[in-house]
């Protein structure tokens, strides 16, 4: 292995939606399928999983349809 490679940078954000007013926090690597998204208003023994092994598209046109949903469907949408 090539030590002079430089380590893949993560990408982390985080958005309080307008509607329902959950923020949502989403990390990844860029072009690659590593992505996560879960809301950060839950305890940290339980957090509601929006999408994981997703893909950054996939993360962000989830971030954009979640703008205009109410609480109660983006918490039926996660994974608890």
């Amino acid at each position: 292995m090539d030590s002079s490679r430089k380590p893949l940078a993560k990408v982390e954000g985080r958005r309080r939606m307008r509607m329902s007013g959950v923020t949502v926090v989403w990390r990844g690597t860029p072009n690659l399928d590593d992505w996560v998204a879960y809301i950060a208003n839950g305890t940290h023994s339980k957090k509601l999983i929006l999408a994981d092994h997703a893909s950054e598209r996939k993360v962000k046109s989830l971030l954009s349809r979640l703008q205009t949903l109410p609480k109660k469907e983006i918490e039926k949408l996660a994974k608890g």
